[in-house]
C-alpha cells in the first residue's frame, strides 16, 4: 500500500511561504529542494507515523499531534496527527517560533 498523507490548508500555505523566502534569500533551486525535502519527510511519516515525538500540547485536541524535522532541513519542522489510513500534514514552521503561541493564536486547522 502506498504511502498517504493530506496537507492541510495552512501546511500549504506554509510550504509556499517556506519556499518562497529560500527562492528569495538562495535561488529557486533552494526553494525546490526544500518542497522535494518536505515531501520525501512527509512520505517517511507516513510510513512510520510513530517516528516523530509527541508534541505535548495544552489543548486536548492536539494530543495526538506529533512533531518531526523536515530532512535537509534541521530548523524546519512538521506538526502531524497520524491517522488510521493517513497522517494530516498540519502546520509546517520554523522550529525557532513559540508553537504554543502560534497554535493559539492560529489555531492547527
Amino acid at each position: 500500500m502506498t504511502p498517504r498523507y493530506a496537507i492541510f490548508p495552512k501546511a500549504d500555505r506554509d510550504l509556499d511561504e517556506q519556499a518562497l523566502y529560500l527562492s528569495q534569500q538562495a535561488g529557486a533551486e533552494l526553494g525546490h529542494r526544500f518542497l522535494l525535502a518536505a515531501h520525501e519527510t512527509f512520505t517517511l511519516l507516513a510510513t512510520q507515523p510513530q517516528i516523530g515525538w509527541l508534541g505535548r500540547f495544552k489543548h486536548p485536541d492536539l494530543a495526538s499531534v506529533r512533531v518531526f524535522r523536515v530532512s535537509g532541513f534541521a530548523k524546519m519542522i512538521v506538526l502531524y496527527r497520524p491517522g488510521k489510513d493517513k497522517i494530516e500534514i498540519l502546520r509546517v514552521i520554523h522550529g525557532s517560533r513559540n508553537t504554543q503561541a502560534l497554535l493559539r493564536r492560529e489555531g492547527v486547522l
